[in-house]
């Protein structure tokens, strides 16, 4: 038996997912427009050269994360009120509707996530 989530559930997800996206858009284009940048002013001097490659390297995982997130969202965002979605891509039990409403983008239910199963934790 599926989450019996409400009309307001299933608006309040696509909401959420809908403003996480664009969140996560403005913090990748943010983050693509400060690489150049980074490029550039890279100089000979060893200990700047240093510095700024910890911090093109730390920018560039934050970006691969908030690309990946951002791709979790995006393929959830049509799923959201069809029969499929909330059900854990591992065991397939129904996730809970508190967990759903917390974390809507998640593919896994809470015993999954515990037990280290699924990246969708």
């Amino acid at each position: 038996m599926p989450t019996k989530l409400s009309a307001d559930d299933l608006r309040e997800i696509t909401d959420r997912l809908t403003a996480e996206a664009d969140a996560l858009r403005e913090e990748l284009s943010a983050a693509e427009s400060k690489m150049p940048t980074l490029y550039a002013d890279c100089d000979l001097d060893a200990a700047d050269v240093g510095a700024k490659v910890i911090a093109l390297e730390a920018l560039r995982a934050d970006a691969e994360r908030a690309r990946a997130l951002l791709n979790r969202v995006l393929a959830t965002l049509p799923k959201v009120g069809t029969p499929g979605y909330g059900r854990c891509a591992v065991c397939g039990d129904v996730i809970g509707r508190d967990r759903l409403l917390a974390v809507p983008h998640t593919e896994v239910c809470i015993n999954c996530a515990r037990a280290g199963a699924g990246a969708g934790a």
